[in-house]
């Protein structure tokens, strides 16, 4: 680690400790965290295009031991219900349905005996989601795909991306990830997920979901609840969107013997359409991705999660910092 990040490390730390002494007690306090992939390999989930909706396994232990030490990391119905406990409840929530929930993910809690909460989008698809973002990035990393990614993309009359070239390294993921991020500003989010559902079409992804065999091995563990994801934001305005989303909801049932009441909902804004869908759908509660802990009464449709990212989970200082910092007075 270069000398400037580890001052920065030590900054962080000490002013999260700042918070936690000088903050409020954190008394009856809950929150729920949103993570989406724990990668087997450390430095690949560090590469800049990955780093914030990818851990390792490194920092996923680094998170959760930063956690256990000062709160309670419990089921997602007991962080919706009021306590008076000392220590706050932490929630933790997967989107997307990767199969690495059970390689990297499952093992590590069985053994700290922890519990985690993993939204689906429809189980009979057996296809993990993932953001617009996140199928550009992986498409025009991989070797086996980059070109045809960069063909779709170009068809679809979108930029050029960047051009391969000749190592895979952090240079290149660095490039691919300002490419996402101008898109981000320049082109429509509807525009942008149909590319991307082109290219999860031609099954790019597909054998990395997980499977319906693996869904129930997990939940009999006892550990492990699932529940359904909404759809982008362009899609719930769909006339079709209810039907879709009870569909997936009636999966789920078939599938797990105690699927959960409340959605998960991957996009960066939330409106009353949203909320009426899932209430349409007898969806109680969708956690959306929202900064903000949990407070009572804990009884609207739309509820914050914290969205962890690979330097916050790496800092115990800066996940304090994150954490405290989204106290209201």
């Amino acid at each position: 680690m270069p000398r400037l990040d580890r001052t920065q490390d030590v900054v962080q730390r000490l002013r999260g400790h700042w918070r936690l002494n000088l903050s409020e007690p954190l008394w009856g306090r809950s929150a729920i965290l949103a993570l989406r992939r724990v990668l087997d390999d450390g430095a690949e989930a560090r590469l800049p295009h990955r780093a914030d909706w990818c851990l390792g396994p490194d920092s996923f232990q680094q998170l959760l031991e930063s956690l256990s030490d000062s709160a309670q990391i419990v089921g997602l119905e007991s962080v919706l219900q009021l306590h008076h406990d000392q220590l706050p409840r932490i929630a933790l929530t997967f989107d997307g349905g990767w199969r690495d929930t059970l390689k990297q993910v499952s093992p590590m809690l069985e053994r700290m005996a922890l519990p985690a909460n993993v939204f689906l989008p429809c189980p009979v698809t057996q296809r993990a989601w993932s953001s617009w973002h996140e199928a550009f990035g992986e498409a025009l990393w991989h070797e086996d795909t980059a070109e045809l990614a960069a063909r779709r993309l170009v068809e679809a009359g979108l930029p050029p991306p960047p051009a391969f070239a000749g190592s895979r390294d952090e240079r290149y993921s660095q490039a691919i990830k300002t490419y996402v991020d101008e898109l981000d500003q320049s082109h429509k989010p509807a525009t942008l997920y149909a590319v991307a559902a082109t290219l999860g079409a031609e099954a790019i992804f597909c054998d990395e979901a997980l499977d319906a065999f693996s869904i129930r091995r997990l939940e009999q563990g006892g550990l492990f609840r699932f529940g359904s994801l909404m759809p982008p934001r362009f899609l719930i305005r769909d006339a079709r969107a209810l039907a879709r989303l009870r569909e997936s909801q009636h999966q789920l049932a078939i599938l797990c013997r105690h699927p959960l009441p409340v959605a998960t909902y991957a996009g960066a804004d939330e409106d009353d359409d949203l909320a009426r869908l899932a209430t349409g759908a007898g969806i109680q509660q969708v956690l959306t991705r929202r900064a903000g802990w949990l407070e009572p009464p804990i009884d609207t449709v739309l509820l914050p999660r914290f969205v962890i990212t690979q330097p916050v989970a790496n800092s115990p200082g800066r996940l304090f910092d994150w954490l405290l910092g989204n106290l209201n007075s």
